[in-house]
């Protein structure tokens, strides 16, 4: 079996057996533990044999439902390559940071369940299989948040639900559509994305089927105006599901566009890119704006990942090969920043049983490590110097320039808003005054720093040794760049 198979497969068939086999919770977190490990291994084998090329590699294909061309086709390239790493690093670390306070079998279950379906998604050459997968990892966030959320779960669940149900639909349209307008042109189905490269649509029909899967995509991210299920969503899922949404999901609705939008509708996407750069700036004031006046700790952070969330995708539509390798650094730089910090706010309000910023302050004077570590993740995320943000919001800068002065300039001076709302965050939490909720905040334990210290590691070589990584995704967006994407079977 290719090792991207068992990347994939491990997980769900992991966790498939854990629901029908009654076990204690203890010896789930073990499993959980060893076969997230496994995943990171494997992974880390793929990283090290990964050629810097712009062609997919450990390809594998097999006929699946031939009647109808739907096989099953994976492949990595440079840019799903950062997807995978991070989602097999985050998962393991997550488990040990929360291991102390999670204890229903569900929990555990349903994040195998979301591992391998990011996995699925991430890997995905044929639109059926993508699709399949799409809806794989979405189904245990649903169950997360209704049985593990807080608040009011229930209609928080069921908004979430009618947005991401919506988004699919539209995205499923699309899909069929073209695998019906290529029956018509070849005389054979396929959803295959390098056979579906060479299908030929009017400029209308490139607009409707480039309209349904962008709602789709937008509604993941989320970009203006479909983001009114985000804050809520966030403020009411527990940590492990709110880290699997900002940190891996979100990113996978910005990879989507890259994947799916540039390599089909490469022409349409030229076209309409400069609604979308003036939607992604857009965003980026108004989410920072939004995030600066929030009082709950988790809505900030969540409106804060909207914001740079916005700034990818300024980079993906400027079709410059230095926004396109910023845009997809930022990717895994603000996945392994956000993790971290929505980690942290979950130990937060272990300690301090409060999301309230008013009803914080003074944690820098009680417990010095978990401020240390609060703020470089804080700082990390807008972009301070020797971290993979600014790194990666350099690159998008520089691409915003070759595309225009004033779009670069405009892209450079609304990057301060993350700024000024995360340093007024960190006086407001770390310093002044302790509180009644933080004059006994208990400093970081052993395995909190365990999982931390990795997180921060990993921030601070992507920031101080960048060519290391970009290597693995510039070939990739070079061929984006000068032309379409074009996938090679072994």
């Amino acid at each position: 079996m290719n090792i991207l198979s068992i990347i994939i497969f491990l997980p769900i068939i992991t966790a498939v057996i854990l629901f029908f086999v009654r076990i204690h919770v203890n010896t789930i977190k073990i499993i959980y533990m060893i076969v997230t490990s496994i995943i990171a291994l494997l992974t880390l084998k793929l990283y090290i044999n990964f050629e810097q090329i712009s062609s997919m590699q450990f390809e594998e294909i097999h006929r699946w439902i031939s009647e109808y061309g739907i096989n099953y086709h994976i492949g990595v390239d440079g840019v799903s390559l950062g997807i995978v790493m991070m989602n097999a690093i985050l998962m393991p670390l997550v488990a040990i940071a929360l291991y102390k306070q999670r204890d229903k079998r569900g929990y555990w279950i349903n994040l195998l369940f979301v591992q391998g379906g990011i996995m699925g998604v991430a890997l995905s050459l044929d639109l059926m299989l993508f699709y399949l997968f799409w809806e794989i990892m979405l189904l245990p966030i649903f169950l997360m948040i209704g049985f593990f959320g807080y608040g009011n779960k229930n209609f928080i669940t069921m908004k979430f639900n009618i947005y991401t149900i919506f988004g699919s639909l539209m995205m499923l349209i699309s899909i069929l559509y073209i695998a019906v307008q290529y029956k018509i042109q070849f005389d054979v189905y396929t959803f295959e994305l390098d056979k579906l490269q060479n299908l030929i649509l009017t400029p209308t029909q490139s607009i409707l089927v480039f309209s349904g899967f962008m709602i789709a995509f937008a509604i993941k991210i989320p970009i203006f105006p479909f983001h009114t299920w985000l804050s809520d969503t966030y403020r009411s899922a527990p940590t492990g599901a709110v880290i699997v949404m900002s940190a891996l999901m979100a990113k996978l609705g910005a990879y989507a566009i890259w994947r799916v939008l540039f390599t089909l509708l490469d022409e349409t996407s030229h076209e309409v890119a400069h609604y979308f750069i003036a939607v992604g700036l857009f965003g980026l004031i108004y989410f920072g704006i939004s995030a600066m006046r929030q009082t709950h700790l988790k809505r900030m952070f969540a409106l804060s990942s909207a914001s740079h969330l916005s700034l990818v995708v300024v980079g993906f539509f400027i079709y410059d090969v230095y926004g396109l390798i910023g845009s997809s650094y930022l990717i895994v730089a603000h996945a392994i920043s956000s993790a971290a910090l929505f980690l942290m706010a979950g130990m937060l309000y272990e300690r301090s049983k409060t999301y309230d910023i008013a009803s914080l302050g003074g944690i820098a004077t009680v417990a010095p490590r978990f401020s240390l570590f609060f703020a470089f993740f804080a700082l990390s995320i807008v972009g301070v110097p020797m971290t993979a943000g600014f790194v990666a919001e350099v690159l998008i800068v520089l691409g915003a320039f070759n595309y225009n002065i004033y779009i670069g300039f405009l892209t450079a001076t609304t990057i301060l808003i993350a700024m000024l709302f995360m340093f007024k965050m960190i006086s407001q939490v770390l310093y002044g005054k302790a509180s009644k909720a933080t004059e006994n905040f208990e400093d970081l334990r052993m395995h909190e720093l365990i999982a931390l210290i990795p997180l921060a590691l990993l921030v601070l070589a992507m920031g101080i040794f960048p060519n290391y990584f970009i290597k693995n995704i510039e070939p990739t967006a070079v061929s984006y760049t000068v032309g379409k994407k074009v996938f090679h079977h072994d």
